[in-house]
């Protein structure tokens, strides 16, 4: 007699109206991994826009950290806010790649801070 093969026990079977229907579409991201995500970004964001204002302030001139020969006048900041704009049209790019992982909040909280760089940068260039 032959052996009948059997599936391997702990196994689901799906047999005739039991099958699951395929998966539909791109699963979203978890959302404590989409609320990480969107925290590391801000820091991320916060870090460049920082940079972005410190560099303004050293190309403009006005800046030296370590001046020998300092007299403790007043710092003008005419900074170049060009550096800061640009740091927040980056900010705005950069939340195309989180809405491919479908992040909704980390997209949202981006597209929230680009702007306000986008504003603060545009309000202090005048």
């Amino acid at each position: 007699m032959l052996a009948r093969m059997t599936a391997p026990a702990g196994l689901p079977h799906f047999r005739g109206a039991n099958v699951p229907p395929p998966p539909t579409g791109r699963p979203h991201l978890h959302i404590a991994a989409d609320i990480a995500l969107a925290v590391g970004l801000l820091v991320l964001d916060a870090v460049g826009a920082v940079a972005a204002f410190l560099l303004g302030i050293d190309v403009s001139g006005d800046w030296q950290p370590f001046d020998p020969g300092a007299d403790n006048s007043d710092v003008v900041f005419t900074v170049d806010w060009l550096y800061v704009g640009i740091a927040g049209g980056v900010v705005l790019l950069t939340a195309a790649l989180p809405y491919l992982l479908r992040a909704v909040v980390s997209v949202a909280l981006q597209v929230l801070v680009g702007t306000v760089v986008l504003v603060v940068a545009a309000a202090a260039y005048r």
